[in-house]
């Protein structure tokens, strides 16, 4: 028997994340994600590991292998630091931290 080609994607997206910036009351940090086969199709956020909320990135839709994000947030972060999680489009997951700087 014969079927179509198919591709097996395993790989999950990859994170570069630039360090965070603390201004005028608000942490903003930019990262991009990066998959090297499949679409990015969701990036969500948490500041304490139970509430996760959406992330969009600057061009307003996730459909591309790269994607840019700037997270902006009230105040600096805590000291769990932000929890970031990235889906590709064949459900690969990546999670990253982003820790508060030190001395704070």
């Amino acid at each position: 028997m014969d079927s179509a080609a198919f591709e097996i994607d395993n790989t999950p997206p990859t994170f570069k994340v630039q360090p965070a910036q603390f201004a005028n009351g608000r942490t903003t940090i930019t990262f991009d994600v990066t998959d090297d086969h499949s679409p990015i199709q969701r990036v969500e956020c948490s500041q304490d590991g139970l509430r996760w909320r959406a992330a969009f990135p600057v061009d307003g839709m996730a459909d591309s292998r790269t994607e840019h994000y700037q997270i902006t947030l009230d105040g600096e972060l805590g000291p769990r630091g932000l929890s970031i999680r990235a889906t590709d489009a064949m459900n690969n997951v990546a999670t990253t931290q982003i820790d508060p700087p030190r001395g704070r």
